[in-house]
């Protein structure tokens, strides 16, 4: 019976929910680091304080991305 405890249950939760956090973060890999290259470009566009249309054109070639890996999630299995 020294098994069966609250303690012994609570650590058996725990350990469900960290390999489920795991499996979400391995999932959404992809499209958190499309989300960073898109703050990347957004500071790097904005370090002089102009925008010019180069640089507008790189950060929607990076939110592209972001939405393209937002479909690879949804229709992936």
């Amino acid at each position: 019976m020294d098994w069966l405890s609250w303690t012994n249950g609570f650590y058996l939760m725990g350990l469900i929910l960290a390999g489920l956090a795991t499996l979400m973060a391995a999932k959404y890999k992809t499209f958190m680091k499309e989300v960073g290259d898109v703050v990347d470009k957004l500071q790097e566009a904005y370090e002089d304080g102009v925008l010019t249309k180069e640089e507008k054109e790189e950060i929607m070639k990076e939110a592209l991305d972001v939405l393209k890996s937002v479909i690879r999630l949804k229709w992936s299995i």
